[in-house]
């Protein structure tokens, strides 16, 4: 009986890696979710680094009075929600994952994902013009 107890735990290990992905799903931090996602799925490749690229998401996330739900530079991901302060026809609970994907030397592609197929269209379009002029950061401002 004891042997069993620690060779259950040993056995979901093994079968499958996506188990370590499971407390993540159930706190809502996975971006699994965004895999499956054709319609709302938008790309675009910039003249950026991947830092540079990264950067400007998390500050026009910011612009667009969004909040962060998890970020990974390692996984090069930024996972948002509450875009209805910025976007009328959307939950403040519908979350957008923002892909960044090293194309090159100083050449990004960023792809953004959303379930809401409309959220995903406009957020993007507006997303990929911030891009190219992104808002100024609050210490650049002048007082």
């Amino acid at each position: 009986m004891r042997k069993l107890f620690f060779f259950l735990p040993f056995l979901f290990f093994i079968s499958s890696c996506a188990i370590l992905d499971v407390p993540k799903r159930i706190a809502g931090y996975s971006v699994q979710k965004f895999e499956k996602e054709r319609k709302g799925r938008f790309s675009k490749t910039f003249d950026l680094t991947k830092k540079e690229s990264f950067d400007r998401t998390l500050l026009i996330i910011k612009f667009l009075r969004a909040r962060v739900t998890s970020k990974s530079y390692k996984k090069s991901y930024v996972a948002a929600f509450d875009f209805a302060k910025s976007f009328d026809y959307c939950l403040d609970s519908t979350e957008a994952g923002f892909f960044i994907e090293e194309m090159e030397t100083n050449k990004t592609t960023v792809t953004v994902i959303c379930n809401n197929s409309l959220l995903a269209q406009n957020l993007s379009e507006k997303f990929f013009a911030l891009m190219l002029d992104p808002p100024k950061k609050p210490e650049d401002e002048q007082f």
